[in-house]
């Protein structure tokens, strides 16, 4: 019955039961024992009743991915460069074979996104690579992360996608976590990429890791994160669009940018290779965008920001680029890619995502 209910729900986009679940409803009623559920766990066929019953068509017995990262931490293994060969460890960076749907379509309207024309992605299109990001403290699932950002069907010489000015800014989170959602399935629910995701990886994740190395101040001439401004007579980008109503426009300031391995003392240095690859690897012209959004500003006005990782011949920048001004409501045109992330079921296993030999990553060439 339960196998029977999963097909039906493919075919009408339900929510699919895992294996595990199964079990643990089976088990809550009496119909498996204890010893049964403990069976269950390292094989997929038992006999009950003298009727042969295969578990493996809700999803195949084997060590969880959670298992195999927790235990790769525990034994302190440090060939997380892709040189472990222990089978039972999973590192960030390491690939896995996380099955991409292989049709649906999301929209970025205009209307949210503030740019001239709407954009379309299509997973046809996007048949993406899958890395360890980590594990997520919230749920205790393993995080994924696309080797490379989506493209959109905009041209073929531009698969970015636009945000502008004060729309953009307002809806920049809500816009990036819907196009990702093309990616969930009965395994994991995505979401875009955002900066907390990078900063674990970083290890900017104080108040006080996040001052010592911000830029802002020195480039821009701005306030400190955490410090307060407040301007009289200026535009939010909600009083812009209601009919560019003057206000007063004040808060804390929360945007920053930092720069990653070039060394000097004040720039972050990421060790790990393979991670650094991972979120950093050829972004001089692949950007994408963080689904964050912040305010930064100066003496004179506040900048209303969306997150980006970018890159140049002088280095990879964490940063927030300004969509919105809030003295004359001057708006701007971002494009950056939109990078999906999974959040696995925590009883995922490794014969329903397996570990694979590492990929060749596409280079953009736009």
């Amino acid at each position: 019955m339960a196998v029977a209910e999963n097909a039906m729900a493919d075919n009408t986009n339900g929510t699919r039961r895992t294996r595990a679940e199964v079990i643990s409803e089976l088990s809550t009623q009496g119909k498996l024992t204890a010893e049964e559920v403990e069976k269950l766990a390292d094989i997929d066929v038992i006999t009950i009743g003298g009727i042969e019953i295969n578990f493996g068509e809700l999803g195949s017995a084997g060590l969880t991915l959670v298992a195999k990262y927790d235990k790769a931490v525990a034994d302190d293994c440090i060939n997380e460069d892709g040189s472990c060969t222990n089978k039972e460890h999973l590192h960030i960076g390491d690939y896995v074979d996380y099955k991409n749907p292989t049709s649906g379509s999301k929209w970025a309207n205009a209307t949210d996104t503030g740019y001239d024309t709407d954009q379309i992605y299509e997973a046809s299109k996007n048949q993406l690579n899958w890395r360890v990001l980590g594990k997520d403290s919230a749920t205790g699932g393993i995080k994924l992360i696309s080797g490379r950002p989506m493209k959109s069907n905009n041209l073929e010489t531009d698969p970015y996608l636009h945000l502008y000015g004060a729309k953009g800014y307002i809806n920049a989170e809500t816009v990036l976590n819907d196009l990702c959602s093309l990616y969930t399935t009965q395994y994991g629910t995505a979401r875009s990429v955002n900066i907390n995701d990078v900063n674990e990886i970083t290890g900017i994740t104080t108040d006080e890791e996040i001052k010592k190395y911000n830029k802002g101040p020195e480039w821009w001439g701005s306030k400190q994160y955490g410090e307060a401004y407040s301007f009289e007579n200026h535009y939010t980008p909600q009083s812009w669009l209601k009919e560019k109503q003057q206000t007063t426009v004040s808060g804390i300031v929360n945007a920053y940018v930092y720069i990653v391995n070039l060394g000097d003392e004040s720039v972050v240095n990421l060790s790990n290779e393979r991670a650094y690859k991972m979120l950093f690897g050829n972004v001089d012209e692949a950007y994408y965008w963080l689904a964050s959004r912040s305010v930064h500003a100066d003496s004179d006005y506040a900048r209303f920001c969306a997150g980006e990782v970018s890159g140049d011949g002088a280095g990879v920048y964490v940063s927030s680029n300004r969509l919105f001004g809030s003295a004359d409501g001057s708006e701007r045109d971002i494009c950056c890619g939109v990078r999906p992330v999974i959040y696995l079921k925590s009883e995922i296993t490794e014969k329903e995502v397996p570990r694979i030999s590492d990929k060749t990553e596409e280079t953009w060439n736009f």
